[in-house]
């Protein structure tokens, strides 16, 4: 410790530096006349005349010192000074006096004694320093936390949350720097901070700053052990930290001593830290680290709750998007649209009307299965787009489903018409004219998958509330006008009162279908088919016959399409299946050996599986295949084609004879014909009919049999109603006639007495 040695005498200085130098805890340094205090020394030594000269020096030392003692040891030369001014300047001037002459251990027990003095002052005071730092931490940490839980009651945004508490905490005297950061997972080892907000006079650290958990110097000792341990961390000293050795530049340039980080223990969306700068070092002890532990905890449930609204606030978004919007073309969908007409319906006072077109397209089924439904999607996206380019400000398009849209053409308001009549005829108008743009924006082709695709739309009006005054009938009834439409051919048709009519009708038979099967009224006739060369009758058809329960027919035509669209058309082939069979078995054990002809559904050829379903319940009547001759039709051949095509070289290896039925009308190509494994060409009636007439009727008859005789078929003429059709048939060598010229479709029962009879000869008839 250094001891600064001023006295009058030299030769007493000198002697006196000797005796302390031999002491080597001791550096004792002898001032020279005139010279003054260093203000490094930890004791000085001098003589009443010194400190007469250098008082005031002396006085600003101590008081520089302060609360640290800088002691002062007076030397006195025997008796000059009295006892009175010794005990004055004791305690004001200097901390001893020590009368000469002495002895060596005296003086140096003298000095040591002053030397404890200042090194216990020492310590006090940097007890002192450390209670007043913790205490103005406490103090600052609990102002800071104050300020902060008020701040996050008035906040309603993550971002505004977290930065307004680093701004309320950048606030307090010595925190210079306050970032949040949000952890971004990246991959599995190498995971990122990002910073969200950060406030402070050292927020400049923060530019550029780069935490990355996998190879930083932070990994595993500061935010990543905060993060993983879910406790703060602390680095007291980040200038004596050499894992901070990367940043020191930068944290000695913005005045950075100490850190803390603290995890926000969140329960919602990624890891979150608060990072907390001061420029003392040495901050952070564990009463400040409570407070801002706690506050932590709050800006946690802080970000918790605004999460949570956020999260509720999309999902509530997400849920209205499901419940009006169509997912694939972003379009309202129908309850988006029923509300809004529910709006014209209420008027606000404005008597307002609107035109509903119902669209659907036409042959969009073709490019779904063609082209997949990838591709699919891609045309009605495109659909939508073009029709909403045709609408006006203020007319709403929607999705229903499928390949079908809705269109709500809303009148003009502040318009009334002066009557009902004028009021529909102006509706009408608007809605030809929309109508005619859909049908120009939709006739222009479709670019996709480098080819190019047309389609049609059927459209369908309904006018409100003109039509009805229920909004939710206005839709259906512009429904029914677009079937109407479809099944006319016409491009637009309007609802009117025979519609509804046709609607209600429809209705009925649905539901009486739906009992018709469970009540047992269907029942079977049999047209006999006969061998035209021979006039043996070899076959028969089985044809369905719907008898309700007050005793009138339905006829097929009406209720087999019905049934085909409302799913029943299994059921009921399977009906016809076993019917026949049964039928079948019996004529059988009766001795009548003719074959069963039956029509199948394309639903009833979908697959190997749907093929053996027929074999077991022809089978499981006691009848074999090589009985039976299944009829299918050209439009059954085109509809599902591998999965009937399938299901026809089951049957027809198990011994089923194929038929196809009404040959002609369709589009069957003679490499389909050569591909499937059929037996029989049924001629259609319609070129029967032709036969007597001038023109080409015989021509095409003779094509189709030459067609299939050059195929190894048999043919089949139907519809044969005259004996000079019957004859021409025969010229031309078809094989097998059926008709009225023999018979219509028969009872059971009457089927054996005509087999034995045969077909008359032309003079018995």
């Amino acid at each position: 410790m250094r001891v600064e040695i001023a006295l009058q005498a030299s030769a007493d200085r000198d002697l006196l530096v000797q005796t302390l130098g031999a002491d080597e805890s001791l550096s004792p340094v002898g001032l020279e006349q005139g010279a003054s205090f260093s203000g490094a020394a930890d004791l000085l030594i001098l003589d009443p005349t010194l400190l007469q000269r250098q008082r005031a020096l002396v006085s600003r030392l101590r008081a520089q010192a302060h609360p640290v003692i800088l002691p002062v040891l007076m030397l006195v030369p025997g008796q000059r000074v009295s006892s009175d001014a010794l005990e004055q300047e004791l305690g004001q001037a200097v901390e001893d006096v020590l009368r000469l002459p002495t002895t060596a251990p005296e003086i140096r027990a003298r000095v040591r004694n002053l030397l404890r003095l200042r090194e216990l002052s020492q310590q006090q005071s940097r007890a002192h320093d450390v209670t007043r730092q913790a205490f103005d931490g406490v103090s600052r940490a609990l102002k800071t936390l104050n300020a902060c839980n008020e701040v996050m009651l008035r906040e309603s945004d993550e971002d505004g949350l977290i930065s307004a508490v680093c701004r309320m905490i950048t606030q307090s005297e010595g925190y210079d720097l306050a970032w949040v950061g949000r952890l971004d997972e990246g991959t599995a080892s190498l995971a990122s901070i990002a910073i969200a907000a950060v406030s402070g006079a050292a927020a400049g650290y923060t530019d550029g700053l780069e935490v990355r958990l996998g190879d930083s110097p932070w990994d595993g000792a500061a935010i990543g052990k905060a993060l993983s341990t879910g406790r703060p961390q602390v680095v007291s000293d980040l200038m004596a930290d050499t894992r901070m050795a990367p940043w020191w530049p930068q944290m000695e340039a913005w005045g950075l001593n100490s850190v803390i980080l603290l995890p926000l223990r969140t329960h919602y969306g990624p890891h979150t830290v608060l990072a907390v700068y001061s420029r003392h070092r040495g901050d952070f002890d564990d009463e400040e680290n409570g407070l801002l532990e706690r506050l932590a905890d709050n800006l946690a449930l802080g970000v918790d709750k605004v999460r949570m609204w956020r999260e509720r606030e999309l999902k509530d978004r997400e849920i209205w998007r499901l419940a009006y919007k169509d997912s694939l073309t972003a379009l309202p969908n129908r309850r988006s649209l029923l509300q809004c007409l529910k709006r014209v319906a209420a008027g606000d006072g404005k008597g307002r009307s609107a035109a509903v077109l119902f669209i659907d397209l036409n042959d969009f089924k073709l490019i779904n299965d063609a082209l997949g439904h990838a591709a699919g999607d891609e045309v009605l996206k495109r659909v939508a787009r073009r029709i909403q380019d045709t609408l006006r400000q203020g007319d709403l398009v929607g999705r229903q489903g499928g390949d079908e849209f809705i269109v709500v053409m809303l009148e003009e308001p502040g318009q009334p018409a002066p009557n009902e009549d004028d009021g529909v005829k102006r509706l009408t108008r608007g809605a030809e004219a929309l109508a005619g743009r859909v049908h120009r924006a939709l006739h222009k082709p479709f670019d996709i998958e480098g080819y190019q695709h047309h389609l049609g739309a059927s459209i369908g009006v309904s006018l409100f509330p003109y039509s009805g005054d229920d909004v939710e009938l206005v839709i259906e009834q512009a429904d029914m006008a677009m079937y109407q439409a479809k099944d006319s051919g016409a491009p637009l048709v309007f609802y009117s009162q025979d519609l509804g009519s046709g609607r209600q009708q429809r209705l009925t038979l649905e539901a009486e279908l739906y009992h018709a099967l469970a009540a047992d009224q269907f029942i079977l006739h049999y047209q006999p088919i006969w061998d035209i060369a021979s006039g043996s009758i070899v076959g028969v058809e089985a044809l369905i016959r719907w008898k309700k329960a007050d005793g009138s027919m339905i006829s097929p035509g009406t209720f087999i399409p019905l049934a085909e669209e409302l799913g029943l058309i299994g059921d009921l082939g399977d009906w016809v299946l076993k019917t026949a069979a049964r039928q079948l078995a019996a004529w059988r054990r009766e001795g009548v050996e003719v074959w069963m002809g039956v029509n199948l559904s394309v639903s009833q050829l979908q697959g190997k599986r749907a093929a053996a379903r027929i074999h077991e319940i022809i089978t499981s009547e006691e009848t074999q295949p090589g009985w039976w001759s299944l009829e299918l039709t050209e439009d059954t051949l085109m509809r599902s084609p591998e999965q009937v095509a399938e299901a026809m070289h089951w049957l027809s290896e198990e011994g089923f004879r194929l038929s196809l039925d009404d040959f002609g009308q369709g589009y069957s190509s003679l490499a389909r014909l050569q591909l499937m494994p059929l037996d029989t060409l049924k001629i259609d009636k319609m070129f029967v009919d032709r036969l007597e007439e001038e023109g080409a009727g015989g021509s095409i008859v003779r094509a189709i049999t030459d067609l299939a005789r050059n195929l190894s078929l048999a043919t089949v003429a139907e519809g044969i109603e005259t004996e000079q059709q019957k004859n021409q048939l025969a010229d031309i060598g078809c094989q097998l006639g059926q008709g009225f010229w023999l018979s219509a479709a028969r009872p059971g029962n009457e089927i054996p007495g005509l087999v034995r009879q045969g077909v008359p000869r032309g003079d018995e008839r």
